[in-house]
C-alpha cells in the first residue's frame, strides 16, 4: 500500500471520527438511558399549567362568601370571564367562560370552560374541577382535578391537597397524562388579601405518561417553593424516574431565575433553563 493510499484512508476514517463525535454531540438528549433533558423539561411545564389553573380558580375568592347563599362572592376575575353560579344543598357550581381567549392577571391566555364544584362541611372546603373545551396558552387540557381545602394544618397554616388526574397536550404528538397528589401549605401572605405576597411550600408525588406510553415518575424530595410574585418555582427538589434510570432537578437557592440544575445517576451536572407555557403558534 503507498503513502497515499494510507493517508487517504486515514483521513477518510478522522472524516467519519468527526461526524460520529458531531452525532452524539447534537443527539445528547437522546440516550435512552437517562432522564432526558426535554422529559424534565416537560415534567415541569405540566406541573405549571396544572398551577396556573389553581391560580384562576383561587382568583375566584368564594371562601370569603360562601358562607351566605345570599351574599355577593367576591372574585378576582379578568373582566373577559363569564361567571355563573348555580346553588347547591350544601354548596355550589360555578362555571367559569374564558371564551375563545381570555388573558389572566399572570399574563396567560385562557379559552374554554372551568366548572368548579364547591362544597363546604363543617371541617373542611372541598373544590372539584372538571374542563370543557379548555386551554391555556393554546395546550388543551381535559380531565379534572379534586381539592380539598382546611384553614389550619398541624403548623397553623392554610393547607391544600391536590387529587389530580388531567391531559395535558403541549403541541400535535406531546400529550402528558398527569396523575397524583400534591399538598400545598400557605406559609406566607395569610394576613393580607394581597396575593402578590403568598408563598407555598408544595409536596407530593405524581406520574407523567407520555402518548407512546413512556411512564415518569416525579417526588418532590425537598418541597418546592412557589412565589405568586414569581413565574418559575424558586427552590426545592424534584426526583424524576424513567425506566430505572434517575435524575433530580434542582430549582435553586430561592432566587426568581428560570435556571435549574438537573443531576443525574451518575452524578453529571446541567443547568438548564425552564420553559414558561408558552402560545402555540
Amino acid at each position: 500500500m503507498t503513502l497515499s493510499n494510507v493517508q487517504k484512508k486515514l483521513s477518510g476514517l478522522f472524516i467519519i471520527g468527526l461526524l460520529l463525535f458531531a452525532s452524539c454531540e447534537s443527539n445528547e438528549d437522546l440516550n435512552l438511558d437517562s432522564v432526558t433533558t426535554e422529559e424534565a423539561l416537560n415534567v415541569v411545564l405540566a406541573d405549571d399549567i396544572s398551577a396556573e389553573i389553581d391560580e384562576v380558580v383561587e382568583d375566584d375568592g368564594i371562601e370569603s362568601g360562601f358562607e351566605s347563599k345570599s351574599a355577593t362572592t367576591p372574585s378576582n376575575h379578568p373582566s373577559c370571564v363569564e361567571r355563573t353560579s348555580v346553588d347547591t344543598a350544601n354548596g355550589k357550581i360555578v362555571t367559569l367562560d374564558f371564551g375563545d381567549g381570555c388573558v389572566g392577571k399572570r399574563g396567560r391566555e385562557f379559552a374554554g370552560k372551568i366548572i368548579i364544584e364547591y362544597v363546604k362541611t363543617d371541617t373542611s372546603f372541598s373544590k372539584t374541577l372538571t374542563f370543557e373545551n379548555f386551554s391555556v396558552e393554546g395546550n388543551s387540557v381535559e380531565g379534572g382535578k379534586s381539592i380539598v381545602k382546611v384553614k389550619e394544618n398541624s403548623n397553623g397554616n392554610p393547607e391544600a391537597t391536590f387529587n389530580i388526574d388531567i391531559k395535558i397536550t403541549l403541541e400535535p404528538g406531546v400529550e402528558i397524562i398527569k396523575k397524583g397528589t400534591k399538598v400545598k401549605e400557605k406559609i406566607e401572605g395569610t394576613s393580607t388579601d394581597d396575593r402578590g405576597d403568598d408563598v407555598y411550600s408544595i409536596s407530593g408525588n405524581w406520574e407523567s405518561i407520555s402518548k407512546n406510553g413512556v411512564v415518569k415518575t416525579a417526588t418532590i424530595t425537598t418541597n418546592l417553593r412557589r412565589e405568586w410574585a414569581c413565574k418559575y418555582i424558586v427552590s426545592g427538589v424534584i426526583e424524576i424516574s424513567r425506566d430505572g434510570a434517575t435524575a433530580t432537578l434542582d430549582f435553586g437557592d430561592g432566587s426568581c431565575d428560570n435556571l435549574a440544575t438537573l443531576t443525574d445517576a451518575n452524578g453529571d451536572t446541567k443547568e438548564i433553563t425552564l420553559k414558561l407555557n408558552k402560545k402555540k403558534k
